[in-house]
């Protein structure tokens, strides 16, 4: 096996979920063995973040990874598209401290780096091998990891709202399936929570065009992508959080 870049850049525009800014992400290739890194251009001295569980700062809302004061957030979509598509190595260049969310879904951010290429380059990639099942629970959130032969997400979530309920829904992580299943769904969020978010600096950038707004017994505008959509949406998530 060989280590997967970008054979050209890839470039995605749009605004902050949270911050509600203009933002602007360029992806690169980048040279063997260094990984995923994202890219502050707009600090002096572009200081440079690593896509690792070292660098987490907070999971509320979003994912925020950071060395600092340096962070960047709303990193899972992006790293999903990636992660879907086998990237290793890749250079993500952020003009602010968030990544463009587009529509709210994963397909922007695929979109631009299939339309790119990937190249192969030498080296070998990094395998993590499951030899014995595991579980980890926090609050009322639970992952079990179990051995297999391939990547394959299962994904049950669970909102006392008419248009979630329960939802479960099994996904093989392939280029191929992941842009048929996952790629369109899209992020979601509650009217009711709305203000309050907002009172703390989060959602300052959500709007019908990018994320699905659930009132208390519907959808306020628009339609889904699937009566499911909430549940692959939390499937990608967790695909770009790995």
């Amino acid at each position: 096996m060989a280590r997967r870049t970008l054979a050209q850049s890839a470039r995605v525009t749009g605004i902050g979920l949270h911050t509600g800014s203009s933002a602007s992400a360029i992806c690169q290739g980048a040279p063997s063995g260094q990984g995923i890194v994202f890219r502050r251009t707009d600090l002096p001295g572009s200081p440079v973040i690593p896509a690792r569980l070292s660098e987490v700062q907070s999971t509320e809302r979003r994912t925020v990874l950071g060395q600092g004061e340096t962070v960047v957030q709303t990193v899972e979509h992006v790293l999903a598209a990636a992660a879907a598509l086998q990237i290793d190595d890749l250079t993500i260049d952020l003009d602010g401290p968030e990544a463009p969310i587009g529509d709210g879904s994963f397909a922007p951010y695929l979109t631009a780096l299939e339309q790119a290429g990937v190249t192969e380059q030498s080296g070998d990639p990094v395998v993590y091998r499951v030899t014995t099942a595991s579980e980890i629970s926090e609050a009322d959130s639970s992952y079990v990891v179990a051995p297999a032969k391939t990547l394959r997400l299962t994904t049950t979530i669970e909102w006392p709202h008419p248009l979630i309920g329960r939802q479960t829904g099994s996904y093989d992580i392939t280029p191929g399936g992941f842009a048929r299943e996952l790629a369109q769904a899209r992020t979601f969020g509650f009217l009711r929570e709305a203000d309050a978010l907002r009172a703390r600096g989060l959602a300052l950038g959500a709007a019908l065009e990018s994320t699905l707004v659930l009132s208390e017994d519907g959808l306020v505008g628009g339609a889904l992508r699937w009566p499911d959509e909430f549940v692959r949406h939390k499937a990608g998530d967790i695909l770009g959080d790995l």
